[in-house]
């Protein structure tokens, strides 16, 4: 189980869904308050199909991209259109004025990957995935988003608002406040006065690994046996 699932609250049902995180039931509760059927649901939360639909209403507790697309339905009740951002045009818009100052230094690499970090957490993804996402390897940035619908309908609710930057970061606070945890803190953005601080992880060059070798296989240690 990762830090975060430990973190995660149990959901008081006793508290208006604005004061909790979100669970399955929430969804049929937001469906009704904007007289949705079922399939216009399935459409505005990019889910595949009915089944999709019936498994996420029956979660726990949803995921914090899935949240995070209803709570900006709920600030933007619009049904999405069909423009939206690319994953890399909304990191740049939101994070190049934070990574500015560190362009040409030698902690550009780190604020990058910090801004990364924090982007890519935003929407419940782990830090591996920044890489994919802004990879400049078209082929994988092309091809890995489509997977994943939930990010492309937040992508497409962005559009519909003048600042996406403050929206995106509010209503993420909010999620993963309700986790209890805090971005700033855990995922902060760096500055001149907080820059970026990573040490290089790994084998230092010229260590042998001191994991044991795996055991001969049987057939091999009859071969062994019989040349010896």
């Amino acid at each position: 189980m990762n830090a975060t699932a430990l973190k995660r609250p149990l959901v008081d049902l006793s508290r208006p869904r604005a004061q909790r995180p979100m669970m399955g039931l929430d969804i049929e509760e937001w469906r009704g308050e904007n007289n949705l059927s079922k399939h216009d649901a399935q459409y505005a939360l990019g889910f595949r199909n009915s089944n999709h639909y019936n498994k996420m209403c029956a979660l726990p507790l949803l995921p914090e991209a899935l949240e995070l697309l209803i709570r900006l339905y709920e600030e933007i009740p619009r049904e999405r259109g069909w423009a939206r951002y690319s994953i890399k045009e909304l990191f740049h818009l939101m994070y190049d004025p934070a990574l500015a100052p560190f362009l040409g230094t030698e902690l550009e690499t780190w604020a990058r990957v910090d801004l990364g970090t924090r982007f890519a957490k935003i929407f419940g993804r782990s830090s591996a995935r920044q890489y994919q996402w802004l990879s400049d390897d078209r082929r994988r940035n092309d091809t890995d988003l489509p997977a994943y619908a939930v990010i492309e309908c937040i992508l497409s609710k962005l559009k519909q608002v003048d600042d996406p930057r403050e929206v995106l970061e509010r209503v993420a606070k909010k999620v993963w406040t309700l986790r209890g945890v805090d971005l700033d803190t855990e995922f902060r953005i760096p500055t001149p006065e907080h820059p970026p601080t990573r040490e290089k992880t790994g084998r230092k060059p010229g260590v042998k690994s001191k994991k044991a070798a795996a055991p001969a296989a049987p057939a091999a240690r009859k071969a062994a046996a019989r040349r010896a």
